[in-house]
């Protein structure tokens, strides 16, 4: 009788519809990505207080319509995220016509000096499947805002990695690249 009882007085709690975030979870999933990057500091040699030499190595001189540069932010340890933006600038006196094969603007790549991919900003993107065709004014410029994952920038073998920088708009009415893909060489010291 007793259990009949309190059965009869159960009743579920409301549900909220806010997202169940654990912050113990989140916060155990930082301190890895922080401990991770500090051992692999460790294994390369690389001093507790890390710091990242950029230098600048495109060998792509040929002629592109548009001029891109590349600026990195201050790189502060292996716990924050890099912020890096592209600017894409048209310096002629006319509008260049650029096609664009998804809703991908530019990539940012990672690589090994021999080639072989450590990161790309994109394999976390999912971008629209369908043409779309724009146009940047004479002198107009576009920016691109990319962060790079600390995980990532742990990842930097001891030779260093190429950071690359490209530009995922082509040319409609011209044989030039729409821009030449912009490379530094990254080096934790």
């Amino acid at each position: 009788m007793v259990a009949a009882q309190l059965l009869g007085c159960f009743a579920p709690l409301a549900q909220s519809n806010e997202p169940k975030t654990d912050i113990r979870t989140e916060a155990a999933k930082q301190t890895e990505v922080v401990q991770t990057a500090g051992i692999a500091a460790k294994l390369q040699g690389i001093k507790e207080k890390p710091s990242l030499k950029v230098e600048q190595i495109s060998s792509f001189t040929s002629p592109s319509l548009l001029k891109g540069e590349l600026s990195l932010g201050t790189f502060v340890d292996f716990k924050q995220p890099l912020k890096a933006t592209l600017t894409i600038r048209n310096p002629s006196a006319n509008a260049v016509a650029l096609r664009y094969h998804s809703g991908m603007t530019a990539d940012l790549v990672l690589t090994t000096v021999q080639g072989k991919p450590l990161w790309a900003w994109s394999d976390d993107m999912m971008f629209t499947q369908a043409l779309r065709d724009t146009q940047l004014a004479a002198g107009e410029e576009l920016i691109v805002t990319f962060a790079i994952p600390a995980k990532a920038l742990a990842g930097i073998p001891t030779e260093g990695a190429n950071l690359t920088a490209q530009f995922a708009g082509k040319a409609m009415q011209s044989e030039l690249p729409a821009m030449a893909p912009i490379v530094f060489l990254l080096t934790l010291e």
